[in-house]
């Protein structure tokens, strides 16, 4: 499994998501485009996630990716 290590990587690995560094340190990434319904987020899709590093930021982005696969 392939593992980011810099923004970019990040990025081009997860196309459909908008990826950014806050002026604190923080990695946040928010869905480009894509408005979740109730449904989804009752389900466990989150229109935005954040993380400490890259490595945590690509965790959380592939356990979306899985959920929105399950349904």
């Amino acid at each position: 499994m392939f593992t980011p290590v810099i923004l970019e990587d990040l990025q081009e690995t997860f196309p459909g998501w908008r990826i950014w560094r806050s002026s604190a340190g923080r990695l946040w990434a928010t869905r480009n485009g894509r408005h979740l319904s109730p449904y989804e987020v009752d389900h466990g899709l989150y229109q935005t996630v954040d993380a400490d590093d890259i490595a945590q930021l690509a965790e959380q982005l592939r356990g979306q990716d899985a959920v929105e696969q399950a349904l």
